[in-house]
């Protein structure tokens, strides 16, 4: 799997949490568990989309929400 196919399902995965009534912060071991992707791979994932922007989190990447440059990000690709 691409880098630009994990950044976007970690995206869909952060965009999903949005429907709930209350966002919570995503834990990055979901993340990991999801994409089947090990701990140490989704922090990297995670810490190059929280310097690009497309996401906040955390010192250590354990806890991320998408931006709303991750949103935009995610709708351009979804159009394409």
């Amino acid at each position: 799997m691409s880098i630009g196919t994990k950044k976007l399902q970690v995206l869909h995965i952060l965009s999903q949490n949005l429907n709930n009534p209350h966002p919570q912060l995503v834990r990055s071991h979901d993340i990991a568990n999801q994409l089947n992707l090990s701990l140490s791979e989704t922090y990297l994932l995670l810490k190059v989309m929280n310097d690009q922007g497309v996401i906040e989190s955390n010192v250590d990447h354990q806890l991320s929400l998408i931006t709303r440059k991750g949103l935009q990000y995610l709708n351009r690709e979804i159009a394409l």
